[in-house]
């Protein structure tokens, strides 16, 4: 067992825009082609910079979640990803957890994600920490990408 990889204990904070090479890297090696690209992330940095959380070990992020928050009080989790090393560990839960206390504290009534009906993994960690099914969109992103429409009141 290598002796610093099980004492390192995570950290979650709010991004910094110096995160965001990082978080590129995570997109990119949780969803391919379809991974927001850096000028996107950089641009939704400059929009939603103050609500995006990160999860770092040993000073690497290692997962992020984007939280977009309107004007109607809901908020959107845009990207929400962990790298395949660190998955099953609870980094993921935990920056849920977080978000949704963000959310709280900004009196956000409803909480909406959405996830490929394909994704179990996903799905389950949502359903676990209270989202619901409210929509299927057939093709949310394009043909032949369908989503599923989740959603945590609050």
């Amino acid at each position: 067992m290598d002796i610093a990889t099980a004492s390192s204990t995570p950290v979650y904070r709010l991004a910094a825009l110096s995160d965001l090479a990082r978080v590129a890297a995570v997109e990119q090696e949780r969803f391919g082609a379809d991974a927001y690209p850096y000028f996107v992330l950089r641009q939704l940095f400059d929009l939603h910079g103050c609500d995006w959380l990160v999860a770092e070990v040993d000073d690497v992020v290692c997962g992020h979640l984007l939280v977009a928050l309107t004007p109607d009080r809901r908020a959107w989790l845009l990207s929400f990803a962990v790298t395949e090393s660190k998955c099953g560990r609870g980094y993921g839960s935990t920056l849920l957890a977080q978000a949704i206390e963000l959310c709280s504290r900004h009196s956000v009534r409803s909480i909406l994600i959405t996830v490929r009906p394909t994704n179990q993994s996903a799905y389950n960690l949502y359903k676990r920490m209270g989202f619901t099914w409210t929509a299927y969109e057939e093709h949310y992103f394009g043909i032949g990408e369908p989503r599923d429409i989740l959603e945590y009141k609050l």
